[in-house]
Parts: C-alpha cells; sequence; structure tokens
C-alpha cells in the first residue's frame, strides 16, 4: 500500500521535502512507519522522543494500522512546547493523549477526563469552538502552567459537535517531576480552559 508522509519545520528540513509518498506493507502501524522513516534519514532518529504523529489530520497512537491512501504527518512539539493541543470531532485517543507529555525526567503523569454527565433530560451535549482562538489560548495555559507549576508537558485535547452522555470531550494530561505539581497543574488548567477559552456548549 502507499502512504502519504508529510514533514514539518525542522524535519522538513532534516528530509529536504515535506512530502513523501511511502510504499509500506499492509496493515503496518504507525509506530512502524515511523520506524522506517528514521531509518532512512537517520537525523531524524534524535528527534523521536519528542515526535508527534497524526493519521489523516488526527493525533494518534504509533499502534494504529495504517490504510491505503492514509496521511501520515510527523511533527516537531507544538510551538510553547506542549504535548498535543488540539479541537477535534473525533474521539479523544487518550493513549496518544498521555504518550504525548510522557517524559524521562517524568516522576508524574495525571490525565483529566471531562466527560458528558447525564444530568435530567441531557442526552448529549453539542459543543462550539472557535478553533483559531482556542488554540491560541491552549498555548498560553500551557506556557503558563509551566511557569507557575514546574509542569515538564501538557496536552489540551477538546472536542467539538454532539456528544452523547458517557463520552470524554475534554482530556488534559500533564507530566511534572513530582504528583503534587501534576496534579495542581491539570486542576488549574482544566479550570482556564472553561474561564478562557472560547468552547460553548448546549443541551441536547
Amino acid at each position: 500500500m502507499r502512504v502519504q508522509v508529510r514533514l514539518f519545520a525542522t524535519y522538513r528540513e532534516i528530509v529536504g521535502s515535506g512530502q513523501l509518498t511511502w510504499s509500506a506493507k499492509e496493515g503496518t502501524t504507525a509506530g512502524e512507519l515511523v520506524d522506517q522513516v528514521l531509518a532512512k534519514y537517520p537525523r531524524l532518529d534524535g528527534h523521536r522522543e519528542t515526535m508527534l504523529v497524526a493519521v489523516n489530520q488526527s493525533f494518534a497512537s504509533l499502534e494504529v494500522a495504517l490504510r491505503e491512501g492514509d496521511e501520515v504527518a510527523l511533527m516537531p512539539p507544538v510551538s510553547g512546547g506542549a504535548g498535543l493541543l488540539e479541537v477535534q470531532r473525533g474521539a479523544i485517543d487518550v493513549e496518544a493523549v498521555v504518550d504525548s507529555v510522557q517524559r524521562h525526567d517524568a516522576g508524574a503523569v495525571v490525565l483529566f477526563l471531562g466527560t458528558v454527565r447525564s444530568d435530567p433530560g441531557v442526552r448529549a451535549l453539542d459543543y462550539e469552538v472557535y478553533r483559531p482562538m482556542a488554540l491560541k489560548q491552549m498555548e498560553e495555559i500551557g506556557v503558563l502552567a509551566k511557569k507557575k507549576f514546574g509542569a515538564l508537558e501538557i496536552s489540551i485535547v477538546h472536542r467539538l459537535g454532539r456528544i452523547a452522555v458517557g463520552r470524554a470531550s475534554v482530556a488534559i494530561a500533564v507530566s511534572a517531576a513530582h504528583r503534587a505539581e501534576a496534579f495542581a497543574a491539570c486542576e488549574w488548567a482544566m479550570n482556564e480552559v472553561k474561564r478562557i477559552v472560547p468552547i460553548w456548549k448546549a443541551e441536547k
């Protein structure tokens, strides 16, 4: 099968191209594809630990199986040093969110999942997001969380559109050297998301 590999920022400079057509066996995972690309372009291997991977424009875990025609994006960390900053319609890949903040110098990783609660008469919530501004505010939250609490990495992923009861609408993951800082940063970040990120919800 053939997939399209897109590279950004320093990765594009290392490879010398922003897009590659890649041939791989059926069932190849995103992680195996990354291994193949890094084997061909060994200068990328030093970026392995911080590399972000997206499949068809959504962040994905390395275990996801690729299909013919998929687009795989390999990206450096988002400006500001955050792990993942995303607003998306698809379900949140919790494992990918957690993986995005893992570091060897982190002694704690805290994950918060905000889910749609089954209040009387509520079957779902519909989220509307001003995406460009939301991403900018999320980036600022990530930068401040590091300054205020000593967080090492922070990821914020929020969904938009109709979310059914029991489903996750937001995920925040924080890594820090110690658990107290990780818990404090995570709680503060969620409060800030509710306070300054332009996201609105309506009961359905």
